[in-house]
């Protein structure tokens, strides 16, 4: 049985999110527990999803142009001084076509594994995990980030803050869940960073939270309000 702790930590584990500390005393939990390892696993496959489901981006169009150049100069620099220019022109067009075709097998493993995610996630509710990425807006610190890990059947997620600064006396930090069928954020608690701007908390919404489109990070009065008041520190989907 794996308790909710090691679920928070896989999760965390997973994204490399875990302290040095808490990431070696982990990996010796995994050693003995081949459960948490195959919850470690799919929890890896879904992070690695989130990549697969980044939009496509046109390359520029000089790349092609200066690849071919790097090409042309490599293999100058390779001959040695022939008796007769050997005939190149070939090369460029074949790397191009191994380039074709290693494109297409990740095409089809993106689709394999879109595939071996959603029978994973019909089989068993733990992995119907999403992740979030929260970045800064003014005024919160650049640097500052947050990371949810978010579990719509238990209706619970962990959330990972680092580089931001504690709130100012009277203040505090709050977390909102953005939901398609709710009007207003959903509080899911307040957020409390240590001296070093490191946060690590399980929260729950207060209300239910089904299609969940986001989450955020305010700066509210000190314990907490109904309704977002204060700036939005942090921002993110999935």
């Amino acid at each position: 049985m794996i308790s909710e702790e090691q679920q928070d930590q896989a999760a965390l584990y997973a994204l490399g999110l875990l302290a040095a500390n808490e990431d070696a005393a982990f990996e010796s939990e995994l050693t003995a527990n081949a459960e948490l390892r195959d919850l470690v696993r799919e929890l890896r496959e879904a992070a690695g999803n989130l990549a697969l489901t980044a939009p496509s981006l046109p390359p520029p169009a000089s790349l092609k142009h200066r690849i071919m150049r790097e090409i042309a100069m490599k293999t100058e620099e390779r001959t040695v001084v022939p008796l007769r220019r050997p005939a190149v022109g070939w090369v460029p067009w074949a790397i191009a076509a191994a380039l074709a075709v290693f494109c297409g097998l990740l095409a089809v493993d993106r689709v394999r594994l879109e595939h071996q995610l959603a029978d994973i996630r019909a089989v068993d509710p733990l992995m119907q995990t999403t992740f979030y990425t929260l970045a800064p807006s003014a005024p919160a610190p650049a640097d500052a980030k947050a990371t949810v890990v978010w579990q719509p059947g238990r209706q619970s997620g962990v959330i990972r803050i680092s580089n931001l600064p504690a709130a100012q006396p009277g203040k505090d930090y709050q977390l909102w869940a953005v939901d398609a069928e709710h009007k207003d954020p959903i509080s899911a608690g307040i957020i409390r960073v240590d001296q070093n701007g490191v946060a690590q908390v399980r929260f729950k919404p207060v209300e239910k939270a089904e299609h969940v489109k986001a989450f955020a990070i305010s700066l509210e009065r000190e314990g907490g309000v109904p309704k977002k008041e204060g700036p939005i520190l942090l921002v993110g989907t999935t």
